[in-house]
């Protein structure tokens, strides 16, 4: 036997169970990545295979696969989403999906098939697939983001802020998302009165990150006279839809004939009759109205638009977070004149 085996104190020896057991490790870590692999394919398709039953408006599931098609496919599935065709939208990206084998290579159109589900109303989906998203590569920041959004939707708010955890552990901006979320927490909360809710409502307006626009929507619904009493010359223009749809009985006359851009918003509007000194707004639209109405025209009105910052997309109706790309207090309002229509006027209220 020892004619055979090398003595154990022979060098070589040594230098061939070092190489044997290196040839060992390195096969079955080839072995069981590849029974890795295979596992996380399975359950990605066994996952998928939930949401295949009723996305069937294209009929091309029996259509060959090419990687060529990965892009125009993309493309395609995105021009959809945007014309709102979210089902045909949803058909193309679980296409992909299911045919493309590698996750860092359908990573992307997983995270339009969950922005899709989103905008379509599918919440629960669009968690499931985000969370799935998050499984394989928890570093995803797009995914936390929308992650954050679908569970805003979902009032399940103490949810949407467990991901700002991550993202700022990723060193990314979350103040305004916070500020946002525990905003709605506070007028959502039934166990404190309104008077409490004024009170700290006044004390997140003096706080950077928290929207100017919302806070005082909210005070004119919970308290007039605090309403007024917080609004701040440099920022009318952010509430100047609230201002013009407001009910006569809302006005605070003493507080608007102190302020001259509110006296001229309520004098465009007819609410109070003019002075002999007609206060400038600086604001065209009301101007405008204000010296059509000198020269006996009043038959004006103001029609408003609101426009994102951040995606520049217009909206008939305004919002706190952008329906297109989500944006917080990105709002801009966008006034125009416009003939009077003889109509019932409703507060924004």
């Amino acid at each position: 036997m020892d004619s055979i085996l090398p003595a154990y104190d022979d060098p070589l020896f040594s230098i061939l169970v070092i190489i044997t057991l290196i040839l060992i490790v390195a096969v079955s870590s080839f072995v069981m990545g590849n029974i890795k692999e295979k596992n996380r394919r399975k359950t990605l398709k066994d996952f998928l295979q939930g949401f295949n039953q009723e996305e069937r408006q294209l009929e091309i599931e029996e259509m060959p696969f090419e990687p060529t098609l990965v892009k125009p496919l993309s493309l395609l599935a995105q021009a959809f989403k945007n014309q709102g065709e979210y089902q045909k939208s949803i058909n193309l990206n679980l296409y992909l999906i299911n045919n493309i084998s590698n996750f860092f290579e359908k990573e992307k159109i997983l995270e339009e098939l969950g922005e899709t589900y989103l905008k379509a109303g599918f919440l629960k989906r669009s968690e499931s697939i985000f969370l799935e998203i998050l499984h394989k590569h928890p570093r995803n920041i797009k995914a936390l983001y929308r992650l954050g959004v679908v569970y805003e939707l979902l009032h399940q708010y103490d949810k949407a802020l467990e991901t700002i955890i991550p993202l700022k552990i990723l060193k990314k901006r979350t103040e305004s998302f916070e500020a946002h979320i525990k905003l709605i927490q506070l007028l959502q909360n039934k166990k404190i009165t309104t008077n409490q809710k004024v009170e700290r409502l006044q004390q997140l307006l003096k706080l950077e990150h928290y929207a100017y626009r919302p806070i005082m929507k909210a005070l004119f619904s919970l308290d007039l006279k605090v309403a007024w009493s917080n609004i701040q010359t440099d920022k009318i223009h952010f509430i100047l839809d609230i201002l013009w749809f407001l009910p006569s009985s809302n006005l605070n006359l003493d507080i608007i004939s102190t302020n001259k851009i509110l006296s001229a918003i309520y004098i465009a509007k007819g609410v109070i009759e003019p002075t002999t000194t007609i206060p400038k707004s600086n604001i065209f639209a009301i101007d405008t109205i204000i010296s059509a109405k000198k020269g006996g025209n009043n038959s004006v009105d103001l029609l408003f638009n609101y426009g994102c910052s951040k995606c520049k997309q217009h909206f008939p109706i305004g919002f706190i977070r952008c329906p297109k790309c989500y944006a917080i207090d990105s709002i801009q309002i966008m006034e125009t004149v416009a003939k009077k229509e003889s109509q019932t006027g409703y507060s924004l209220l």
